[in-house]
């Protein structure tokens, strides 16, 4: 699905879509305890539940950049909805362009808790046919972690890689072949990756994933294979093992940037796992 090609680091981090003439933003960060009182807000205006609908750190931080809602796309589309927005505000006398904002989502200049002497914060409205999936997958613990929304996702890729499967966050569980979709459950992803005990919760945090991998011999192997895979200059077969140039007799390397990004990769799975060689 098109909507998925959207960088979820500019989802877990936000961005300003309101500015001045000036190019100053119009938005501001938003308070934790301003959170709840924005969302019945936002209520009112849509019709739609916000409660529970949102996504990454929303609501677990002392403060937000932005507020980031998935909407069910098979209740409404992102057409119209946007346009639903755009009605509103010309019935409040407000000129349209300032206060909606429609690309690859739709953006609304909100005021927060409802009232614009508090200020505006910008809500970002993702939609999507599974809203359930996306909230497990674009989700960020917030301050109780010292880790980002991001760094869990791409833990979880590491680990899949390292067993022979795929993760992502647009599609759940693949397999690395073919990329054919194994699972989108969060639970059958934790018990097949983690083990037959694991839930989905196990994946709420980099925290809590390293401590149900501390002692599992199978990830824990299987990291340190990715990890000397990622490593080597040499350019491995299926197996593991280095390709041979048949010109030269001598065994193929990596370019120079697939080196880069394969030593960036392995330093990655190493802060995050705790593994190395």
């Amino acid at each position: 699905m098109k909507l998925f090609e959207l960088s979820q680091q500019n989802l877990f981090e936000g961005g300003n879509v309101f500015k001045t003439a000036d190019g100053k933003p119009k938005t501001s960060r938003i308070l934790l305890a301003q959170i709840s009182p924005t969302l019945d807000w936002l209520e009112k205006v849509t019709g739609l539940p916000m409660h529970g609908m949102t996504l990454g750190s929303v609501g677990k931080k002392a403060s937000s950049g932005d507020i980031d809602i998935v909407v069910d796309s098979n209740k409404i589309s992102k057409k119209a909805f946007g346009q639903s927005l755009e009605n509103w505000a010309i019935g409040q006398g407000l000129n349209p362009k300032d206060h909606v904002k429609i690309a690859g989502e739709v953006h609304l200049l909100t005021p927060i808790a409802g009232d614009a002497q508090n200020g505006f914060v910008q809500t970002d409205f993702f939609f999507h046919e599974d809203p359930t999936w996306m909230k497990f997958s674009m989700q960020s613990p917030g301050d109780a972690s010292n880790y980002s929304g991001a760094e869990r996702n791409q833990l979880m890729s590491s680990i899949a890689k390292a067993l022979g499967l795929k993760y992502s966050w647009q599609r759940g569980l693949l397999n690395r072949e073919d990329e054919s979709v194994i699972s989108k459950d969060p639970d059958t992803i934790a018990q097949t990756l983690l083990g037959p005990r694991f839930t989905a919760s196990s994946f709420d945090s980099v925290e809590s994933i390293q401590r149900a991998i501390k002692g599992n011999k199978r990830i824990e192997q299987g990291l340190q294979g990715l990890i000397h895979t990622l490593q080597s200059t040499d350019k491995l077969g299926p197996t593991g093992k280095p390709t041979m140039d048949v010109k030269t007799g001598k065994h193929k390397q990596k370019s120079p940037s697939d080196q880069r990004k394969d030593q960036e990769e392995a330093q990655r799975v190493i802060k995050l796992t705790g593994v190395s060689l």
